[in-house]
């Protein structure tokens, strides 16, 4: 519990990182992996990443995220898509797995998708579902980074359209943030985290 706590309170948005560092692919994989166990709307899952670790596409990436130094400093930068198609891509593989599992009976299958693809055909709902789940995973990505001794800094400030004409992201998903990952620059000190509202300014219990 402590160290969970630990994890999340020295999760920082990183303004400065050492540009000498890399990451390897295999770091980054287990980092996205372990991100993905995020909960979401009937296990759909409906988010896709590309991540720019070469530095000719990360000088490209600051140019489009309106030349934030830090994107082309970060050891990777993490696109997180939102997919408003994840119903009707994944899931029969996630029915069948919670078949598999013993979630679900084998004739219950075809009634459960009827009933997800409905919900999902609602071209808003799905757009919701998909920017809220994908925004859980990406936050899953933030902590699971500080579990590695790597910072993060996620961001929202890009031009979409021509980051989805760099990258071939088909028009129909949505990109709600980037996430720089790396580390701390070791020259450099942080400032103290800025002011957080506490309970009683943003919460009741009743």
């Amino acid at each position: 519990m402590k160290e969970c706590k630990k994890l999340i309170t020295e999760r920082r948005a990183i303004t400065f990182f050492d540009s000498a560092k890399e990451i390897s692919d295999d770091l980054i994989k287990e980092i996205l992996e372990t991100a993905s166990l995020a909960p979401s709307a009937y296990n759909l899952q409906p988010w896709k990443v590309v991540v720019a670790i070469s530095k000719e596409k990360k000088r490209i990436l600051k140019e489009i995220a309106f030349n934030q130094q830090k994107v082309e400093d970060a050891s990777a930068v993490i696109v997180v898509i939102a997919n408003p198609k994840a119903a009707v891509e994944n899931i029969d593989r996630v029915l069948e797995s919670s078949i598999e599992l013993g979630y679900m009976k084998k004739e219950r299958k075809e009634v459960a998708k009827q009933r997800i693809l409905s919900v999902w055909e609602d071209q808003e709902q799905a757009k919701r579902k998909a920017i809220r789940d994908s925004a859980l995973f990406s936050m899953n990505v933030m902590i699971a980074a500080r579990v590695y001794g790597l910072e993060t800094h996620p961001m929202d400030g890009f031009d979409e359209k021509k980051l989805k004409e760099f990258l071939n992201i088909d028009e129909e998903m949505y990109v709600p943030m980037i996430i720089a990952i790396g580390y701390k620059d070791p020259d450099k000190a942080l400032l103290p985290r800025a002011y957080r509202f506490k309970f009683e300014e943003f919460g009741e219990i009743i």
